[in-house]
């Protein structure tokens, strides 16, 4: 066939003509020879691969008329002209059904992000307005609070009052730091660490939610030891969940609150009931916002003590503030007078490998609230190259890993 013979206007009319029977179902009539409506139908809606796959089969089969082009530079021969008449035919054709179809798309993606860009400020204002409501309520919560250590506190000088006390354990007052408040005017003042602990510690159900995590460590057991137990929020968890255990405290009002509810805690210091135990005797340890109370010797004596009281397999989990959050020091670590310094994860992990525990690991837990972190931004319309916002939102998280990452972490070993 002669390229020049090709009436290009005549075939796009025909695939037109093609188009418009296959919507309507009206036969059409068709001047040019060049491909019948059976040859075209690749080119009808929903059938893109067909398109490729045409074009391929187009390309394949004019291939062997360019091996017989001899003396003619390339692209000159009639075999040529015919190829790329033909495929440039083809793209025409196909224009008019695709270019508004990539329009279409085109509006689709833009629309989305617009509505996806309104969900984010909706999302965003919705926070606003939460973190609002938290800071007004704030206040109502801290009256409750202090409302429940006060009865606390009451009960406390009823139990004293029963036990023919005129003040809490004297063995209290010998603990540094632990005295609590004075009952009469005649009494020296003492700061009260019971009341206190109970203010900023928090209410039980939320101290047993954060420490529920730690049950799967202890399952089976029926011999756990949790030191320093505070009101025996864990000892709870334990009962509940059908695992054996007991808990020290060195606080009488903690002991004595803990006892009331049912629990078997036992005012002792942690280093004299240790190493009152049998060797191998204990299968798990447990000890809660206790090591930050420690000096480094104690602590080191401490893991050593444990080591040797647990049996072989057993678990030790050690959770306690984590200094790699810089805004525990700006919130509530110094605000503990019995704190005497926080102790780096990767220390807590090689104490408990030097004491000769395996697979010692830590867990990062109680993570900063999401409205307290620094937000990263969200430019819409960037345009190609534009990196800056991806630079700033990645020194965004840097700086929220090392300010407002895990308030806490737990260590845990096994022996």
């Amino acid at each position: 066939m002669d390229p020049n013979e090709i009436d290009a206007e005549q075939i796009l009319a025909d695939v037109a003509g093609a188009l418009v029977e296959r919507e309507t179902g009206r036969s059409q009539s068709y001047a040019s020879e060049v491909r019948e409506v059976e040859d075209i139908t690749y080119l009808m809606p929903g059938v893109w691969q067909s398109i490729v796959n045409s074009l391929t089969s187009l390309d394949q089969s004019l291939a062997p008329h360019d091996e017989f082009v001899v003396g003619e530079p390339e692209g000159a021969g009639p075999s040529r002209r015919v190829k790329d008449s033909l495929k440039d035919l083809v793209r025409k054709s196909i224009f008019w059904y695709v270019n508004p179809i990539v329009a279409q798309l085109h509006r689709v993606q833009a629309a989305s992000s617009r509505a996806l860009h309104d969900i984010a400020d909706e999302v965003k204002t919705i926070d606003d307005q939460l973190e609002v409501m938290q800071r007004e309520d704030l206040h109502g919560r801290l009256r409750a609070l202090e409302t429940e250590m006060f009865g606390e506190r009451i009960a406390r000088l009823e139990r004293a009052s029963r036990s023919g006390q005129g003040q809490p354990a004297a063995a209290e007052a010998a603990q540094p730091g632990k005295a609590p408040a004075p009952v009469s005017d005649g009494a020296p003042f003492r700061f009260d660490y019971f009341w206190f602990e109970g203010i900023h510690r928090g209410d039980r159900n939320m101290i047993k939610t954060r420490q529920r995590q730690y049950l799967e460590f202890f399952g089976g057991c029926s011999n756990v030891l949790d030191i320093g137990c505070g009101r025996g929020e864990f000892i709870e968890l334990l009962s509940e969940n059908g695992i054996g255990g007991y808990g020290v405290e060195i606080e009488a009002d903690a002991v004595k609150l803990s006892v009331e509810a049912g629990l078997d805690v036992r005012q002792a210091d942690a280093f004299e009931h240790l190493a009152g135990l049998d060797d191998d005797s204990l299968d798990g340890i447990f000890l809660s916002q206790v090591a930050e109370h420690l000096t480094p010797a104690q602590l080191v004596e401490l893991v050593g003590l444990a080591y040797r009281k647990m049996k072989q397999g057993a678990n030790i989990v050690i959770e306690t503030p984590n200094p790699q959050c810089l805004l525990i020091f700006a919130s509530f670590f110094y605000a503990d007078l019995s704190h005497v310094q926080p102790v780096h994860p990767e220390t807590m992990k090689f104490l408990l490998t030097s004491a000769g525990f395996k697979d010692a690991d830590i867990k990062l837990t109680n993570p900063v609230p999401r409205n307290m972190r620094l937000g990263k931004i969200t430019v819409p319309d960037r345009l190609p190259g534009e990196t800056w916002v991806d630079e700033l939102n990645a020194n965004v998280e840097k700086l929220n890993s090392v300010l407002f990452g895990y308030l806490d972490y737990a260590a845990v070993a096994r022996k």
